[in-house]
């Protein structure tokens, strides 16, 4: 993987991910979200969110996967629980892809192409996502069948397909591609390393194809939250539409620790 450029904001400094695909160089120059400076409600809605991020990636369960202490039968059950949200992703942002308003103007084109874009790429999460199951000794086949989480843990995917169906393109957005992705690549790099403690153990296959999930996000999914807030900041100019990103962002990131939380009490 090619070395990123950093761009400097007031939040943090956000790797400029390259294109990959051989597209048009003047399509994707065009299409591309440049990260610009925040204006003063986003930087209080990010200092706002700051704790309840902090509650996720600062977050026991993440803690203990990080030393090797967790218990590997609850690391299979959260991997089983989870599935649901990382296979469900793309149709949430699918729902927000439904909302672009009809034209061509530029902020639409661009939210549009982004938006497809991750589409496509999250469908390939749930496969990198079952690779790193099967790596814990959890059967492709336990995936493929129905799966009914704790109430916890299953409390997000409700809470994301109602915000996503229900509400304004911003605040759906700003649930998905921002509360929940950018918590998910800071805590990605807390236990990318820590995972190898569990490549010696019997049973288990830790390696650097069962781990393509979790290096994906620590490494180049940075940049998607923010690409995402500024697609939100295009979208969110009032005051009541600021609100809803608000209140949607910190509600996915509760739900997001209640599912860890759950995950701690699992039968380990």
């Amino acid at each position: 993987m090619q070395q990123s450029d950093q761009v400097q904001t007031g939040w943090a400094d956000v790797p400029t991910r390259r294109a990959t695909e051989p597209r048009s160089k003047a399509r994707e120059a065009s299409m591309k979200i440049e990260v610009t400076p925040h204006p003063e409600w986003v930087e209080e809605l990010l200092a706002f969110l700051e704790p309840h991020q902090r509650q996720i990636t600062e977050h026991e369960f993440f803690e203990s996967l990080s030393r090797g202490a967790l218990g590997v039968e609850q690391c299979r059950r959260a991997l089983i629980y989870f599935y649901p949200l990382i296979e469900t992703f793309p149709q949430y942002m699918a729902l927000n892809l439904a909302k672009v308003p009809a034209g061509s103007s530029l902020l639409n084109s661009r939210a549009r192409h982004w938006l497809i874009g991750n589409i496509h790429q999250e469908r390939v999460h749930a496969t990198w996502w079952k690779h790193l199951a099967k790596g814990f000794g959890v059967s492709p086949d336990v995936l493929e069948e129905e799966i009914h989480p704790p109430a916890s843990m299953d409390a997000i995917n409700s809470y994301l397909w109602r915000v996503c169906n229900n509400g304004t393109l911003a605040e759906g957005m700003s649930a998905t591609n921002f509360a929940v992705e950018a918590p998910t690549g800071q805590w990605t790099k807390r236990v990318k390393d820590g995972l190898q403690k569990y490549s010696s153990m019997a049973g288990l296959e830790v390696n650097d194809k069962t781990t393509t999930w979790i290096s994906a996000h620590a490494d180049y999914d940075d940049r998607h939250p923010h690409e995402a807030l500024e697609i939100i900041k295009g979208y969110a100019t009032t005051a009541e539409e600021r609100r809803r990103v608000r209140n949607a962002a910190k509600r996915a990131m509760e739900y997001y620790s209640m599912a860890l939380d759950c995950c701690l009490q699992l039968e380990n």
